[in-house]
């Protein structure tokens, strides 16, 4: 299913409600989609990290704490074509479910 051989992802800096760099936690949507594989990053703050999407690979879950100590927010993304993926453009206020997921494409 993955078409991408690294996906880039540039978690930018953003400021938790605490006033510390933000908790960010990345896994891999596999089969259907709805079924979360593996993690591939649990960091704070700014990094550019690169990763190997594994073959049954069709999207992304990207959690964040903007209020540590609380439940975390996250988005669902299918696996870009460009293989990069900017945590600054995403849209987290988006209303409707939380993926972004096109079942058309899985």
């Amino acid at each position: 299913m993955t078409t991408i051989t690294t996906l880039r992802i540039v978690w930018h800096e953003q400021t938790s409600d605490f006033g510390e760099p933000m908790p960010w936690f990345g896994s891999w949507l596999v089969g259907d989609g709805e079924s979360e594989g593996d993690w591939f990053h649990s960091g704070r703050g700014a990094a550019d990290t690169s990763h190997e999407p594994p073959d049954d690979a069709v999207g992304v879950r990207l959690r964040f704490w903007p209020s540590e100590g609380l439940d975390p927010e996250y988005i669902d993304l299918p696996l870009p074509e460009s293989g990069l993926i900017e945590t600054i453009s995403l849209d987290y206020d988006h209303p409707g479910p939380h993926s972004r997921l096109d079942p058309s494409q899985l």
